[in-house]
């Protein structure tokens, strides 16, 4: 009995390989073997948005952030007065007591200059963009802190605050690990990993045609007032824009974000061979370089993949498979559990 999982296009059975991907939403931290750098990073995802936000602390103690599509590092305390902890006591309040802790804290106070929230965000916006108005310069201030800075936390002003406790915390996290208080976290341990099955890939495949039919749909309106037609709905909505695409990706395997061979032919060597292919995960590591890591058995493994099954050669430990009896969960809406929370009496820090 054939047990399904596939997609037929052009005649032809394929397949969406499992992506292994690092959990997003997730602080992570690690220690620069070089320069000594710790950093703490965040893949801060939100409908298709997926931005690095991270902050760094240097060997001489000096904590800035950085934000998707803003090329500099901002200093901590610079960003968390932008953000409403305006005053030196409410920033060290969020911190714990360890003497380190309060080190570091009191030596990027002494070299942040802003005195208030509105000069942080001019200071910001200054650097986002130079030689524009003041007015100008606020706005983009406030688009960065609300739009790229943490999306999953919130996107609107009102999030700003819980962005200032997250930032903390991440802070916090990097001083303790440069003071060796805390251990880095393992990527290779698989509660920092998410599987990236069929659903969430077609789902991304789909909002990237239906953006594509949406932009498609505004042109062909916006031409055919230019010369003054009749506004036709066929002419207007092109089914093929959203369509192809699809079609296209399936076909070829290229998919959304420049990943290659995730949709490839089934093996139909037998039905063992076909439904092993089925349960096949791949890393997005590229295989020319060691990964001995992540190429090596994690304890964690147990139960979940295959120890045995991997292919010889710069595949190894690199292609996986899943375990006979191997579950994958998915997540869940975030409003309902917030809406439950909130029932119980729990409330932002203000």
């Amino acid at each position: 009995m054939d047990q399904g999982g596939y997609f037929i296009i052009n005649g032809t059975e394929k397949s969406l390989m499992t992506i292994e991907d690092l959990a997003p939403n997730r602080i992570m931290n690690s220690r620069d073997k070089d320069t000594g750098e710790i950093t703490s990073k965040v893949f801060s995802t939100r409908f298709g948005f997926r931005g690095r936000c991270t902050v760094d602390r240097s060997v001489d103690g000096k904590l800035g952030c950085t934000l998707p599509s803003y090329t500099r590092a901002i200093e901590l305390v610079l960003l968390l007065r932008a953000l409403g902890l305006d005053k030196d006591e409410k920033i060290l309040e969020q911190f714990s007591e360890y003497e380190e802790t309060t080190n570091d804290l009191l030596l990027n106070l002494e070299y942040d200059v802003s005195k208030n929230k509105r000069d942080a965000l001019l200071t910001i916006g200054k650097r986002a963009a130079p030689g524009q108005p003041e007015e100008y310069q606020l706005k983009r201030a406030d688009v960065l802190l609300d739009r790229y800075l943490l999306p999953h936390v919130g996107v609107e002003p009102n999030a700003r605050l819980a962005k200032a406790y997250y930032l903390c915390r991440m802070a916090e996290r990097a001083i303790l690990v440069a003071y060796k208080k805390r251990a880095p976290e393992d990527k290779d341990h698989y509660a920092n990993k998410r599987l990236k099955i069929t659903g969430f890939l077609m789902e991304e495949l789909f909002r990237y045609a239906f953006q594509f039919l949406v932009k498609d749909v505004s042109y062909q309106l916006e031409r055919a007032n230019v010369r003054g037609r009749k506004l036709s709905l066929n002419a207007i909505v092109r089914p093929d824009a959203l369509t192809e695409r699809i079609k296209y990706s399936l076909a070829t395997g290229n998919w959304v974000g420049g990943h290659t061979g995730v949709c490839q032919s089934m093996d139909r060597y037998n039905f063992i061979s076909s439904l092993s292919f089925l349960r096949r995960i791949t890393s997005p590591l590229a295989r020319k370089h060691p990964h001995y890591k992540a190429r090596d058995l994690h304890g964690t493994h147990f139960g979940r993949l295959d120890p045995n099954e991997t292919p010889e050669g710069p595949n190894a430990g690199l292609v996986k498979n899943l375990s006979l009896c191997c579950e994958v969960t998915v997540g869940s809406e975030e409003k309902p559990v917030e809406q439950t929370l909130n029932k119980l009496g729990v409330s932002l820090k203000t």
